[in-house]
């Protein structure tokens, strides 16, 4: 891999690393709205909640 890339990933990664409770708790949100939508697609489809 390119290191310049590799050295700008880097940076990216180490500027975020503050926020990064912010941007976890931002991706555990869309994770688990994801998620209950498609369980409340497929009991509409059908197929039985899981408990």
């Amino acid at each position: 891999m390119n290191w310049s890339v590799q050295n700008q990933i880097i940076a990216l990664v180490d500027s975020l690393r503050p926020n990064g409770p912010m941007y976890h708790h931002m991706y555990m949100n869309a994770l688990y709205g994801f998620v209950d939508q498609q369980s409340q697609l497929l009991t509409m489809l059908g197929y039985p909640p899981v408990p």
